[in-house]
Formats: structure tokens, C-alpha cells, sequence
């Protein structure tokens, strides 16, 4: 029973759809190739497939479906849920769908779980999930529109880590965000000094793409393991983290 991660799955189906008979044309809202992400649902599909078993977990840390609705998010998640495993997912920048945590949580197939300023359990293993946010030194961080997000994310994250700590004091503890916690031009931050401070052990974060995605920060930092999970990053393919 292993458990995988994988983000920025970035489905946008626009029907109910079976993972096999997909039309391109019709099926899909918002298609990916322009990003050279050439049908990369059947990529996802194929290469879960053939590596996770229905027993292993899959952790999906955002950026899962471009809807901005609910009722829309709903093909996305049916589509997934067809999927091997158990999936946890938690919110990215892109679910303008995921305005309340009760709703997305009504809203998911069986087998499905959400987790936001709270955590669940996998394994034995506490894993705890927020958002994230960009962080002060990156340079994409605006001081006037960001400050009050990213504050607000770092007290999110400690919230689920209070909460895990209580609940189960001596369970291993990981961290999925979707935003990186350090980035080559911001080498500290809130969530990083909330992970020390509750002992975690692994976060695993998605939105870096491209250019950004080579400059990510991973390994072990100040005895947190870092993973970038983000899709295209992993060649579409969950990566076992457990």
C-alpha cells in the first residue's frame, strides 16, 4: 500500500466522461496543447495505470480542475475517481470552484477526500494541506496584494498542524501545498518555519512549470524533504513518495 503524489492535473471535461473514450473536440473546455501538454489526461491516465494499485493513495495538491464552478469541477473529479486508489487532494490558485471546503467535500465520489487548513491520515502518516501563497522575496510577490494571503496561509497551515499535533502526537507528519514553501529567490518563509516547528518531515508541492519548475528547490532543506509533484514536472507520471 504505497502512496503517490501528483498536481496540476488541470482537467477542464465539460460532460460526464469513462477514462478510455474521450473526445478531444467536444469533451474538453479548456485544452492543454497549447502548453505542448498534447492529451495529457491520456498520459495521466496511462501511467497511473500501469503504477498505482487500488489499495495505494494518491495526494493531488491543486490546480485539479480549471472549472470555476462546482457542478463543472464534478466531471473532473468523476473522471479521476475512475482512477486506482485512494485520492487526497487538497486547493491550488486555480479551483475557483472550492469556495467552500463543506460543498467540494459533498460534491466528491466516494473514495475522494479534501483537505484544506486541516489534515487526514494515510499510512499511519498525518498529512496536512493548504493552498499556500506567494511568498515575500519571490519575484512575483506584490507587498500590497500578497501580504495578507500568504499571512493568512502560513496561520492555515499551522492550524492543521495544531490540530494534527493534538489528535496524533506521535503519527510522522507531511505537509502538500500547492505554491512552493522556498523558492531560489525567497530562501525562507512562514510555512517553512510552521513545518520545523511541528517536525515535519516531507512537503510536497505543485505549481511550478517550465523554466520555474528547473529552478525548484528540492531535497532535504533544514531537515524537511521537498518534492515538486507538479504534472509536467513528472512527466505525467504519480511518483511514489511512500
Amino acid at each position: 500500500m504505497a502512496i503517490y503524489a501528483l498536481s496540476d492535473l488541470h482537467l477542464s471535461f465539460n460532460k460526464p466522461v469513462s477514462l478510455f473514450d474521450i473526445d478531444p473536440e467536444n469533451d474538453i473546455e479548456k485544452p492543454m496543447d497549447v502548453f505542448g501538454w498534447d492529451r495529457h489526461y491520456e498520459r495521466i491516465r496511462d501511467q497511473w495505470l500501469a503504477r498505482v494499485s487500488p489499495e495505494d493513495t494518491v495526494l493531488i495538491p491543486g490546480d485539479i480542475s480549471w472549472a470555476m464552478k462546482l457542478d463543472t469541477a464534478r466531471y473532473d473529479f468523476e473522471w479521476i475517481n475512475q482512477l486506482p486508489g485512494k485520492k487526497v487532494m487538497s486547493p491550488g490558485n486555480h479551483c475557483y470552484y472550492a469556495q467552500s471546503k463543506k460543498k467540494v467535500r459533498e460534491a466528491l465520489p466516494e473514495g475522494m477526500e479534501w483537505i484544506d487548513a486541516d489534515y487526514t491520515t494515510v499510512e499511519g502518516l498525518v498529512v496536512a494541506g493548504t493552498r499556500g501563497w506567494t511568498l515575500p522575496g519571490d519575484r512575483f510577490y506584490n507587498e500590497e496584494e500578497d501580504r495578507k494571503i500568504y499571512e493568512r496561509q502560513v496561520g492555515r497551515l499551522r492550524i492543521a498542524l495544531e490540530l494534527a499535533a493534538r489528535e496524533q502526537p506521535d503519527r510522522e507528519k507531511m505537509v502538500m501545498l500547492h505554491f512552493p514553501p522556498l523558492t531560489r529567490s525567497a530562501i525562507e518563509s512562514g510555512f517553512m518555519d510552521v513545518m520545523k516547528e511541528f517536525g515535519v518531515t516531507l512537503c510536497i508541492y505543485g505549481h511550478m512549470h517550465g523554466k520555474a519548475a528547473e529552478e525548484a528547490i528540492q531535497g532535504t532543506v533544514d531537515g524537511i524533504e521537498l518534492k515538486l509533484v507538479a504534472c509536467d514536472a513528472l512527466n505525467f507520471c504519480p511518483v511514489k513518495i511512500r
